[in-house]
C-alpha cells in the first residue's frame, strides 16, 4: 500500500466492484475518452477482477472518507527496457481537488525512484486538455502526436493521440526544483 497526505493507494481486490461503481463508474463524462468504460455493474465486476490480478493496477481511496475516487495503472510490456505507460481515472465529483496530481506523483515516484524504472509515458486524446495540463504540471515532456488514433465516442470523429513522458533524471531535477508535496490547485 502507498500513502500520501490525503490518499491511500492500494492494489485492487475482488470486493472493490461496488465502491468503484459508486466512486467513478457511473460518471458519464469519464467514458468519453475511454473505449469500453465500465459503467455497468457486470462490466465493472469484470474490470475489477482483471485489475485485481495485476500488481501494477492501483485503487485510489480518499484517506479520510475511505471513498474510492479512482485508479491508476502502469503497463510495463517489456521490463527489460524499464519503461511503463501510466493510465488513470478520477471520479467526477473528486476532480479539481488535486487528487489526480497527488496520486500520479506518488505512483511516478514509486516506479521511477523506488522501482528504478527509466521512463514513464502517458497517452491522451488531444481534446482531453485536463489530462494534458496535469501531465505537464507533473513534469511530462511532449514526445509526439499520432494522428487519428482515438475515436470520440459521442460523435465517432477521429482525434489525435498525444504521447508524453518523464524520465527518472527529469523527475530528480523536478524534485530538486519544486515542492512536490504542495497541493495542486
Amino acid at each position: 500500500m502507498l500513502e500520501t497526505n490525503r490518499l491511500l493507494i492500494r492494489n485492487f481486490v475482488a470486493e472493490d466492484t461496488h465502491s468503484c461503481l459508486e466512486g467513478w463508474g457511473k460518471d458519464k463524462k469519464l467514458g468519453k475518452y475511454i473505449l469500453g468504460y465500465p459503467a455497468e455493474e457486470k462490466q465493472m465486476e469484470a474490470f475489477v477482477d482483471a485489475w485485481s490480478k495485476n500488481k501494477n493496477a492501483w485503487l485510489i481511496l480518499e484517506k479520510e472518507s475511505k471513498n474510492c475516487i479512482g485508479y491508476v495503472t502502469i503497463d510495463i510490456p517489456y521490463i527489460q527496457i524499464e519503461i511503463g505507460e501510466i493510465g488513470y481515472v478520477i471520479g467526477e465529483r473528486f476532480q479539481n481537488r488535486g487528487y489526480a496530481f497527488e496520486a500520479l506523483q506518488c505512483i511516478i515516484q514509486e516506479y521511477l525512484v523506488k522501482r528504478d524504472m527509466y521512463m514513464i509515458e502517458a497517452k491522451y486524446n488531444i481534446c482531453n486538455m485536463a489530462s494534458g495540463n496535469l501531465l505537464k504540471k507533473l513534469g511530462f515532456q511532449f514526445d509526439g502526436e499520432l494522428r487519428n488514433r482515438r475515436i470520440d465516442i459521442a460523435s465517432g470523429e477521429r482525434k489525435n493521440l498525444v504521447i508524453c513522458s518523464i524520465t527518472k533524471e527529469e523527475l530528480k531535477f523536478k524534485m530538486c526544483n519544486c515542492d512536490l508535496n504542495r497541493p495542486y490547485s
